[in-house]
């Protein structure tokens, strides 16, 4: 149990000391479509080319490309948790007493900010791909998150995405 409250504080250590700098997109957001979602509470831009698509489940809405044969298709969708804070705690330490439960090594992650808020970004590299996951607080007890999937050679989140992450606006 002392490991778990050592890896616990050397994580908030390093959400406290680790900055990611937002990076300007270098694509123009001006003339894409606005996707609004009042239930979700956010709106984003995407590129007038790619589809809204809802998903069963939770509170979900995938923004794509249309599919091309030969070519993976860009793809991000946003997710709403209900009530999975009851505490309403700050998203750092939410996000570490996530991970109080996992035996295994956690995959890293940095501070970023979506929306004006704080954001946990992970970034976890697997047989599909390069995965990204954001968690901000929606509100007291709802978390917002994004989630991300491209090639694993690519290294740096691809500039449509960083775009698209650059209009995402909270209705509070």
């Amino acid at each position: 149990m002392l490991w778990l409250k050592l890896f616990v504080g050397a994580l908030t250590l390093v959400f406290a000391t680790t900055v990611t700098p937002a990076q300007s997109p270098h694509i123009d957001t001006s003339g894409w479509k606005t996707y609004r979602n009042e239930t979700m509470g956010f709106e984003a831009k995407y590129p007038n080319a790619w589809h809204v698509r809802s998903v069963r489940g939770p509170e979900s809405v995938v923004l794509d490309e249309t599919p091309r044969v030969g070519k993976s298709n860009l793809s991000v969708q946003f997710w709403v948790q209900r009530q999975i804070n009851p505490r309403g705690l700050s998203i750092e330490r939410w996000y570490a007493d996530r991970l109080q439960g996992i035996k295994a090594t956690p995959p890293p992650t940095t501070r970023a900010v979506i929306g004006g808020r704080p954001t946990v970004r992970r970034e976890v590299v697997g047989t599909l791909g390069k995965h990204f996951d954001f968690f901000t607080s929606l509100n007291k007890t709802d978390i917002f998150e994004i989630t991300i999937e491209q090639s694993s050679s690519q290294v740096e989140l691809d500039q449509t995405y960083e775009s698209i992450l650059s209009t995402v606006k909270f209705m509070d």
